[in-house]
């Protein structure tokens, strides 16, 4: 039992990393440590003094100086005027009509077509042809598809959606070449936004006239239809006549329980054929046949007053007529509205994409940080070096085992034979 565990002591022992170990291997290799850490600071260090020395342009310059000029540019939503009315018809609690007549449908907004436009092939040909990129840059194979690569890595945009600012800006060793590029491009890009914007608002003018004669038929439709409808009910007010024929009816019922006590007191002490009972009867049997006259309809005047009976249909029927109406009404009046405002689009595109700032030739490099990349690669060559340096440890470890050894070796003659 205690032989076992001895034997896992030793193994325990075997299995653990020890700290001094580690330090004795870099204390060992630390020569090789401080060389390559030392080299790689040196070689760092004179590429850098080497790239302010030599041409930006020249082959072997492989820190140059860069500069980046930028552009800003105001940038705002294509559907503004549509957000704005979509907006009146939620707040008068028709916002679903918003869908109906095409108000506040989703799609591009000025500033991603802006950037659509930016990533596009158009206004990069246009520009590498401009300044002769092919020559510029000595480019003999694909040159337009190489321009357009080199056009893609220096040119950086960026959008503000606070702002609404989207900042163009384009790197380059030469400054006044980059600040040039820069103009070119924003150039381009307002032509070409307001050349496609000005179709877009001519297309919704387009949609937006075809729209307002279709609205202005079922406008004109439900005009009619109401008018003929006042015209065979005789309602002008459906509430008020409707409050008026009830009112009448009861005035009327009130009479004729008042003259049948007045007729039936009359009765103790006159005969019936008593002129004054005679009148009452006819009063009464009058008013009976008004109110039933009320109640029914009156058969020669029949379109002047309404049945009470049919009143809750016709109400209802007067109030899909009246809403009807009412939708078309709101309808028209916004489809008009935002036809006056697409009009003045149409005439005046300059305030959906203007220019801020323009770019200046840049006194001060954008980059690269020389400092900064010396450090880094310092320290990469730092952890580089101990790594090697516990790889070369291992390799002299296994050489000295026995076994190892052997499995070492037969790993080099697998080697060779594959060679040969």
């Amino acid at each position: 039992m205690k032989r076992i565990e001895d034997d896992r002591d030793y193994i325990a022992e075997e299995d653990t990393i020890s700290l001094l170990d580690l330090l004795s291997v870099l204390v060992k290799r630390r020569w090789l440590i401080i060389g390559m850490t030392l080299f790689a600071a040196a070689f760092i260090l004179g590429i850098s003094v080497l790239s302010l020395k030599l041409p930006a342009n020249s082959r072997w310059n492989f820190l140059p100086n860069y500069y980046k000029p930028e552009v800003q540019v105001l940038v705002k939503g294509a559907s503004e005027g549509s957000s704005a009315i979509s907006q009146m018809l939620s707040s008068s609690n028709l916002g679903s009509l918003a869908g109906l007549i095409g108000v506040g449908a989703g799609g591009s907004s000025s500033a991603e077509l802006a950037q659509a436009l930016l990533k596009g092939n158009t206004i990069k040909d246009q520009v590498a042809e401009k300044f002769n990129f092919r020559e510029r840059y000595n480019i003999t194979e694909h040159p337009r598809t190489t321009a357009r690569k080199k056009i893609t890595a220096s040119l950086d945009v960026e959008f503000d959606s606070k702002s609404s600012i989207l900042t163009i800006s384009y790197k380059d060793t030469d400054p006044e070449f980059a600040t040039r590029v820069v103009n070119r491009i924003v150039e381009l890009l307002e032509k070409r936004f307001k050349d496609l914007t000005l179709e877009k608002v001519r297309m919704k003018k387009q949609f937006l006239e075809e729209r307002l004669k279709d609205v202005e038929k079922e406008l004109k439709k439900a005009q009619d239809n109401l008018v003929a409808f006042q015209k065979k009910y005789g309602i002008v007010d459906i509430t008020t006549q409707a409050e008026q024929h009830i009112k009448m009816v009861a005035d009327l019922t009130s009479q004729v329980y008042s003259k049948e006590i007045q007729l039936q007191t009359l009765k103790e002490y006159l005969g019936d054929n008593n002129p004054q009972i005679i009148r009452l009867k006819n009063e009464i049997d009058k008013t009976n046949q008004l109110i039933s006259e009320l109640k029914q309809g009156f058969k020669e005047f029949s379109g002047e007053t309404i049945p009470q009976e049919m009143l809750p249909a016709v109400s209802a029927q007067f109030l899909n007529l009246k809403r009807d109406l009412t939708i078309q009404e709101t309808i028209y009046s916004m489809l008009r509205q935002q036809y006056e405002t697409t009009k003045i689009e149409e005439t005046d595109t300059s305030q959906t994409f203007q220019i801020i700032e323009k770019a200046e030739v840049p006194e001060v490099k954008a980059g690269p940080s020389r400092s900064k990349i010396s450090i880094i690669f310092t320290i990469t060559a730092f952890f580089i070096s101990i790594f090697i340096a516990f790889i070369l440890e291992y390799f002299d470890r296994v050489e000295k085992d026995p076994v190892e050894s052997v499995k070492l070796e037969e790993i080099k003659n697998m080697l060779r034979l594959r060679k040969r």
